[in-house]
């Protein structure tokens, strides 16, 4: 049920709220006691050509949701765009950013003297873990007082925020996210080629192959479109991929070669964790010390 206005609420539309990511914005609107509006296409709502009604409600919104595919919000911000007050704040929550941001730049050229914030976040979680204490990433495509109080939002909200640019977005992104993905799948796929299943695995296993088996578990069990997007729509992605392809050679080649081979392998491994090195192996013993015996 939706909480009675108090002062200083504003009107939400999220687009795409039937959603994950949309529902969890929703309800922590809600829970401020903001007036919020959900659009889905599943009941017609198609915020590329919005309806008599939807377009009423954006006109009066002071945010503005795009929780759906990249394809929906690069066609729609053009034709929302002129719907919205000149106060009103513009969020999209896709997985990639450069993009939206090129749009964005596009329309701020044809008319400079476009008003209202856009921002882009990207939650690094799933929505079904909850918000409070995890990484939200923030791209501010268009500055603005709504976008200062979106910050707030997610601030209150207990949101650890990470304000950077789209090209390091997406750059960090397909290595945290398509990279790391990559990985497990690569490792699922090559026990299904040694014929190793759990049944038989399970007498022996490691802390480590126990841990790699669990996450596999989790993305094969997960929601196909959201992976594949992972990996399809960031333009980075491919070279993470690459990466880990040459990645693998490293390792046949110095497990063929001698020791000071192995040992070099392993020093250049180490490389990305810097002084986190130490950090990281307490979080790898915490995990161990959680896992079934």
């Amino acid at each position: 049920m939706t909480a009675p206005p108090v002062p200083g609420a504003r009107s939400v539309v999220v687009a795409g709220g039937a959603g994950a990511v949309g529902t969890m914005l929703a309800d922590r609107w809600r829970g401020d006691g903001n007036t919020v509006h959900v659009l889905d296409a599943c009941s017609g709502d198609d915020i590329r050509s919005p309806g008599p009604e939807a377009i009423a409600q954006l006109r009066e919104a002071d945010v503005v949701v795009f929780a759906v595919p990249e394809d929906v919000a690069l066609a729609a911000v053009a034709e929302v765009g002129p719907l919205l007050r000149p106060t009103a704040l513009l969020v999209e929550t896709l997985s990639v950013k450069t993009r939206f941001s090129s749009a964005v730049a596009r329309l701020d050229a044809a008319d400079r003297d476009r008003g209202g914030s856009i921002v882009g976040i990207n939650p690094m979680f799933a929505p079904s873990l909850g918000l409070p204490g995890r990484t939200v990433a923030v791209v501010v495509h268009r500055r603005g007082a709504g976008a200062d109080r979106l910050l707030e939002d997610l601030a209150r909200w207990g949101a650890r925020v990470e304000v950077t640019t789209a090209d390091r977005h997406d750059r960090l992104c397909a290595a945290v996210q398509a990279l790391t993905h990559a990985t497990i799948l690569s490792f699922g796929c090559a026990l299904a080629d040694l014929g190793v299943g759990a049944d038989e695995a399970t007498a022996l296993a490691t802390p480590p192959f126990t841990t790699m088996s669990a996450l596999l578990a989790r993305i094969t069990g997960g929601t196909p479109e959201v992976y594949r997007d992972v990996q399809e729509s960031n333009p980075c992605a491919p070279a993470a991929r690459e990466a880990l392809a040459r990645a693998v050679s490293r390792v046949s080649a110095a497990s063929e070669g001698d020791a000071d081979d192995f040992t070099a392998l392993l020093a250049r491994a180490g490389v990305p964790l810097g002084d986190r090195a130490d950090g990281y192996a307490r979080v790898c013993a915490r995990i161990f010390e959680g896992l079934p015996s």
